[in-house]
């Protein structure tokens, strides 16, 4: 029987290569002991809420919750969130509805997830927040997202999960991993869409203006842009556009009040009240690679009174960030490859997921980013990395580590991270169906536990945000992907005024 693997943070941009069990217990060991005995954040102060998804947490898996005392969801990964009227969606990579989901042979077609924080009756974050998903009646299981292009399901089994979303205020909006690779098409009018060009051989479309060019990583992949109805069926989303694009294949996006291209005086960055624009900021990869390549950070506007189309399409038709002018104004162009990053020569190899949101106490957009690969044991410089501006173009500070997963005792006994070392009552246990092989049935793994917890997939719930105790300072919320254990978590971190430096 064939294993089906978990979901990657790093999706299908980057192979890991299983390295020796052994030698990788010996190396956390070691990290360990050179661990420093104060934490490495910098003008940042991070707690610990709660589990929010998996096994045992706070979500309906626990048998004390009564909202979905009986709901089946064994782990999952990412939860991307915005905001749709009273409640804040979140959209979940691949989800586990019991323990030996992996092992279904074949495996399912789609496996990730759509739940919903109902703010009726719950809006305040420091008691945890209860996720209500669709789930079957009588069994409990979680239905999982679908995504639709007419009536045909669109593959979303392993590794194809959301990358971000958003709301207009009335219907959801989801951005899903497409395909691979697109193909020139010399037959048509139009060669490449999206305004990329055919490469040198006639088969792929590439993106010249890329910081991957001319490597093989300047290759444009698809994404799909897709509306859900609500109503009774949630979770069932419809593809309205394919988007062919390099530089925004790893994504975040945040809806906002006003955006003015020629006077940007006018913009209004909080999403509060009735928004009319989105934003959205992207990278071509998770990490860079192939080497020599970095993970540059692109920015795109679109007005969200222009997306609908006709039927369930969607008309985007996206403007792009490409530089300053004289006067340090932003200038913006229809056409993808001239798009200039607001982020040039990011100094981190692996930017993971990330996510971008305005917060209003600090007057700061804050990008919080990075994290660690499976098998990638941890130091002192690994970690979540925090970044400020005061326009979502820039400029941008310096990468700030904010949250270091040895500096916050992430491995102690009872932390939020597995590791072979840990050992007690009440240490968390190693998933035994986490193997990260990704290869093997748990039953055919010679040794399951040797995998330990690293974090990655962040986000902000930018809903909970509130001004801190002191002046200049703000209180964010945001969820964390543990991987061993295979769940999501909910931190809290309070950043004061002397975290926003830089620009």
């Amino acid at each position: 029987m064939t294993r089906k693997p978990p979901t990657s943070p790093y999706a299908t941009d980057r192979a890991s290569k299983p390295r020796h069990p052994i030698r990788l217990i010996l190396t956390v060991a070691a990290a360990m002991m050179l661990a420093p005995t104060t934490s490495l954040a910098i003008s940042a102060n991070s707690n610990l809420i709660c589990s929010l998804v998996g096994e045992g947490a706070h979500n309906g898996t626990n048998p004390t919750s009564n909202h979905q005392p009986n709901l089946k969801l064994y782990g999952t990964d990412l939860g991307f969130s915005f905001r749709q009227g009273r409640n804040v969606y979140m959209l979940f990579g691949d989800t586990w509805i019991e323990d030996d989901f992996i092992c279904q042979a074949p495996p399912p077609t789609s496996d990730d997830a759509l739940g919903w924080i109902s703010l009726f009756g719950d809006d305040d974050p420091e008691d945890c927040l209860d996720i209500r998903f669709p789930a079957q009646f009588p069994t409990g299981e979680v239905k999982p997202l679908r995504v639709f292009d007419g009536l045909t399901e669109l593959p979303m089994g392993a590794l194809r999960t959301p990358i971000t979303g958003w709301s207009d205020n009335r219907r959801p909006y989801g951005y899903f991993t497409g395909e691979p690779t697109v193909l020139c098409q010399p037959q048509q009018d139009e060669i490449c869409p999206d305004g990329l060009q055919c490469s040198g051989n006639g088969v792929f479309c590439e993106d010249p203006g890329s910081s991957t060019w001319p490597t093989e990583g300047a290759r444009a992949g698809t994404r799909l842009i897709a509306t859900s109805k609500l109503g009774l069926t949630p979770q069932h989303f419809s593809l309205g556009y394919t988007f062919a694009t390099n530089k925004f294949l790893n994504a975040t996006s945040r809806v906002i009040r006003r955006f003015n291209e020629r006077d940007p005086r006018q913009n209004l960055y909080e999403s509060t009240g009735r928004p009319r624009e989105l934003l959205m900021w992207g990278r071509p990869n998770f990490a860079a690679w192939p080497p020599k390549t970095t993970s540059d950070v692109y920015l795109l506007h679109h007005p969200l009174s222009s997306l609908d189309g006709p039927g369930t399409s969607i008309d985007w038709q996206p403007r792009y960030f490409a530089g300053l002018d004289n006067a340090g104004l932003p200038v913006w162009t229809n056409d993808q490859i001239f798009a200039t990053p607001v982020i040039a020569n990011e100094e981190l190899e692996d930017v993971l997921q990330f996510s971008v949101a305005w917060v209003a106490p600090i007057k700061r957009f804050v990008m919080l980013y990075s994290g660690r690969l499976p098998l990638t044991p941890p130091n002192n410089v690994t970690g979540i990395y925090l970044r400020t501006a005061k326009d979502p173009w820039g400029s941008w500070s310096k990468p700030q580590l904010m949250w270091n997963a040895l500096a916050e005792d992430a491995y102690d006994c009872p932390g939020i991270l597995y590791s072979p070392l840990s050992i007690g009552a009440t240490c968390p246990e190693s998933d035994p169906y986490r193997p990260g092989i990704f290869n093997n049935c748990p039953a055919q793994t010679p040794d399951p536990n040797f995998d330990f917890g690293v974090e990655y997939g962040v986000n902000i719930l930018d809903t909970f945000t509130k001004p801190g105790l002191q002046l200049n300072s703000a209180v964010i919320y945001w969820n964390l992907s543990t991987w061993n254990p295979y769940r999501v978590v909910l931190m809290k971190t309070t950043l004061n005024n002397s975290i926003v430096i830089g620009p």
